[in-house]
């Protein structure tokens, strides 16, 4: 038996023992009239109390307990003399972690520390497993993020952030509905377009309907109606889904603020952002000194405006109205940048900001003016119609918010919405869709119109100084365990019919076949390799996962078998004439790491696994190839670096790899390293 068995079993015993005395384990309820911080200022007065015991101690007679609520901390003394029966079931039966309800006089001890001195004392709630004495945050930050409760008890850091962010959401409501008299709202989680940004979106399936609706990405096109609808000063604190990348500062699942304020332009929301920002700071710290990083940044005075062309400008000592098209080209490509779709000069712009100047940033600065060709709801500038009247807040090198000048003309609106549809044909997959339902709503009248939005996510981790965005959310979103993905699958199976269900390996070919089939099909050893390179990844996967690691390595085995005879007609000639007797979950797998022939979106994780390991692996192998040590030693962060160099290995679809990045919900680092780890076997 272990040792948390052992200490769960004696403490279930206790629990039989409090049964036996007649002590109810779990009572109802208790009137607690004071908080364990109103006691502290009760002395020489009579206070009923409750909270978790936090330490118990015995001495001789007299019994003292530790006791914390979500106000602070309180010693409780118990003397035998006044209670025998409760100090006997105290001392042998009450344990760290449990729970009482005390009722008694505050006074001081002899060496001054506030205690209650019980004359009363009810048992309210009996622990099972012991509270750890510690917790190393910097070496086990994923047991303190999976058991969140247990963080918030032994770690006060946990806590005062947590604390933190419940008062700046209080602060924010109350500083725009009492001193800019806006209206808190609320709009729909279910899309049936997604839209107000340029994101990938979650899509899911609502059976009462039996349609397809995506999780929110903003809540901006639903906000603006209600402008349209007669509000004039609105806002929502939104839970955000946005199906990307997970790192220090970035989440699928988070929270945003936006707000919409009629008959007002970029210029007003500044103005209104930086009185907020202040008086959080204030509220929060005290203080309008920050601590970002190691380095004090003061929030005092008004916080200058640039634009961005004036920061490109100065940072790299261009004049970009001079630069042509080659010049710019010329500059990306020697900062490893490389855009998403069709070369503009506007985007080639944002990405030289995004990454060269934008981390340099930590005096709070307004950036504004950006390109209109990467700020798809901004409104023309009224000065020159190539950019956009919006701004971005940054401070210590994060981009803290982001706001505009909004378009209140649906003509406009529809061309710029063409736009992104020319994006999104050139491969663009974070452009925005066409919202028919939205532009007919606009073109019943808008007034001139200013909006925001905010990460309150981000805007904590600033205020609090703490710079990962776990730590700043009471549950972040972790990966699912192996019983949670049975759970899931159990699920999945009951609702779907047998032939969506997951292959079982009976019905599976056996692993000989496959190998033939590839022997037979694929002549060029180079891709028979890449093959077998990412069929021992899914295999790897599949087993790290809990998966059917046979039907993970057969599919990334067979997942080009038609390219060489057939590379026009890959994979769909391979799924109709070559694998018909290869289960369906297979063969949707083999579909969806080709979408853009197939129409087959990667959804399951056995498709969105396949379509991130396809394109890595063979990245990794041709820089393998380049190194002496080939896997040994090769380190994630170079491969990224690499990445970059889109002149090496240009055969391999930069798009793909991030979009895998994103599909699978890890960290490139993680993603990279497992496979290499794969790999160097």
């Amino acid at each position: 038996m272990s040792r948390i068995d052992e200490a769960i079993q004696a403490k279930t015993e206790k629990r039989s023992q409090l049964e036996e005395l007649g002590i109810n384990p779990h009572p109802y309820a208790f009137n607690k009239t004071h908080t364990v911080a109103g006691c502290i200022a009760k002395k020489d007065q009579e206070v009923q109390t409750a909270g978790r015991v936090m330490s118990i101690r015995a001495h001789g007679k007299v019994i003292f307990l530790d006791l914390a609520d979500m106000t602070g901390d309180i010693q409780v003394m118990v003397r035998k003399d006044d209670m025998p029966e409760a100090f006997s079931w105290l001392k042998n039966l009450v344990d760290r972690g449990d729970f009482i309800g005390v009722k008694g006089t505050v006074d001081a001890t002899k060496t001054g520390e506030i205690t209650i001195f019980a004359q009363e004392v009810l048992f309210l709630g009996k622990a099972l497993r012991p509270l750890p004495t510690e917790w190393n945050a910097a070496e086990d930050k994923e047991a303190r993020f999976r058991n969140r409760a247990v963080d918030m008890l032994i770690n006060p850091e946990t806590k005062r952030v947590l604390d933190a962010r419940w008062l700046i959401e209080k602060e924010i409501r109350r500083y725009l509905q009492d001193v800019h008299c806006f209206t808190e709202v609320e709009t729909p989680v279910f899309h049936p377009v997604y839209g107000g940004t340029n994101a990938k979106p979650f899509i899911t399936h609502m059976n009462a309907l039996d349609s397809d609706f995506f999780l929110r990405l903003a809540p901006e096109l639903y906000l603006k109606r209600l402008i349209v609808g007669g509000y004039e000063k609105i806002f929502e604190i939104a839970r955000n889904f946005r199906n990307e990348g997970v790192d220090q500062t970035h989440q699928p699942e988070f929270t945003m603020m936006e707000w919409y304020h009629a008959y007002a332009d970029y210029n007003t929301i500044i103005e209104t952002l930086e009185g907020l920002i202040k008086h959080l700071a204030q509220t929060v710290n005290g203080t309008l000194e920050l601590q970002v990083g190691e380095t004090t940044v003061s929030l005092e005075g008004s916080w200058p405006r640039a634009t961005m062309t004036q920061l490109v400008e100065t940072h790299l000592g261009v004049t970009w109205d001079q630069l042509d098209d080659e010049s710019v080209q010329a500059l990306l490509k020697k900062h490893q940048e490389e855009l998403i779709g069709d070369f503009t000069k506007g985007k080639a712009l944002f990405a030289l900001f995004d990454t060269l100047v934008a981390p340099t940033l930590i005096e709070p600065t307004w950036v504004i003016d950006y390109p209109r060709d990467v700020s798809p709801l901004a409104k023309k500038h009224r000065l020159q119609p190539d950019l956009a009247e919006r701004y971005e807040l940054y401070v210590g090198g994060k981009e803290i918010s982001d706001g505009w000048s909004e378009i209140t003309d649906p003509i406009d609106q529809r061309a710029i919405f063409d736009g992104e549809q020319q994006r999104m044909r050139s491969g663009d997959d974070e452009a925005h869709p066409i919202d028919e339902d939205f532009l007919e709503v606009m073109e019943y009248g808008m007034p001139p119109l200013g909006g925001m939005g905010m990460g309150i996510d981000r805007l904590v981790m600033l205020l609090t100084n703490t710079w990962s965005i776990r730590e700043v959310i009471a549950f972040p979103t972790l990966r699912p365990l192996p019983w949670q993905v049975e759970n899931q699958q159990q699920f999945v199976r009951s609702q779907t019919k047998e032939t969506s269900k997951p292959a079982k390996k009976a019905d599976l070919p056996s692993r000989a076949a496959a190998e033939e089939l590839l022997t037979k099909h694929i002549q060029n050893e180079k891709l028979r390799h890449h093959a077998q390179m990412v069929a021992q990844a899914m295999e790897a996967y599949a087993r790290t996962l809990g998966e059917d690691s046979e039907l993970w390595y057969q599919a990334g085995l067979l997942h080009d078998l038609d390219w060489e005879e057939f590379p026009d007609e890959h994979p769909n000639k391979a799924l109709t004439e070559w694998l018909s007797e290869y289960p369906q979950v297979l063969k949707d797998a083999i579909a969806a790491h080709a979408p853009d022939r197939t129409g087959k979106q990667p959804e399951t994780r056995i498709e969105r696994y396949l379509f991130a390991c396809d394109e890595l692996s063979g990245f990794l192998h041709a820089y393998s190839l380049m190194r002496p040590q080939g896997f040994a030693g090769m380190k994630a962060s170079s491969v990224t670096k690499k990445l970059k160099d889109v002149s090496f290995a240009g055969g391999v679809n930069r798009d793909d790899v991030a979009r895998g990045f994103a599909l699978i919900d890890t960290e490139p680092s993680e993603h990279i390293s497992f496979l290499i780890e794969v790999f160097g076997k």
